[in-house]
């Protein structure tokens, strides 16, 4: 557990649990964990053009930050929890500014249709060169899931999951490094 002293929260690893405990009462916790989970949440805002991303970001952080008040520990891994509030906000804001075909790109397979997006080149290397499991790791990953969390979610083992992951960063890092 952590102390009242601010700078421990930087410091600690894997205490994400403890310090969304603390975020319902402290601000300086709040701030922590939400810059600790901020790569997962950016990650599905720019699934989307630039001209929405930016607007989804900020919504996947107000569900993000509205996500610590209701936290329960005895219900799962705050991370989890949190990080699928912020997800579940921007959805809801795709809805309702009336983005139908770019809904699909926040779900957890990708679309059956073709779509075009301003991908970074980040995004674009996943979508063009890796396969569908390396994909889905990917994506658990980016969500803040260990290796056994996405080995459950997926149904494989996590030698499996370990083996896709490696992969997958070899074929990003060999693509990302051309552009």
């Amino acid at each position: 557990m952590f102390s009242e002293n601010t700078s421990d929260y930087k410091l600690a690893t894997d205490e994400i649990d403890d310090l969304a405990v603390l975020a319902k009462t402290d601000s300086a916790a709040a701030a922590e964990l939400v810059s600790r989970l901020l790569p997962a949440i950016r990650s599905y805002s720019h699934r989307f053009d630039s001209s929405i991303s930016e607007d989804l970001l900020q919504e996947g952080l107000l569900g993000a930050l509205g996500a610590i008040s209701d936290y329960r520990r005895e219900k799962g891994r705050a991370a989890t929890f949190i990080i699928a509030c912020a997800k579940n906000k921007m959805l809801s804001a795709v809805k309702r500014f009336d983005f139908p075909d770019e809904t699909a790109v926040l779900e957890d397979e990708p679309a059956d249709t073709e779509q075009s997006f301003d991908y970074d080149p980040l995004y674009d290397a996943i979508e063009s060169c890796l396969t569908q499991l390396e994909k889905r790791v990917v994506r658990c990953s980016l969500m803040g899931l260990s290796y056994r969390s996405t080995a459950e979610r997926l149904g494989i083992d996590v030698k499996s999951v370990d083996n896709a992951m490696q992969r997958a960063r070899k074929k990003l890092r060999e693509e990302v490094a051309d552009v």
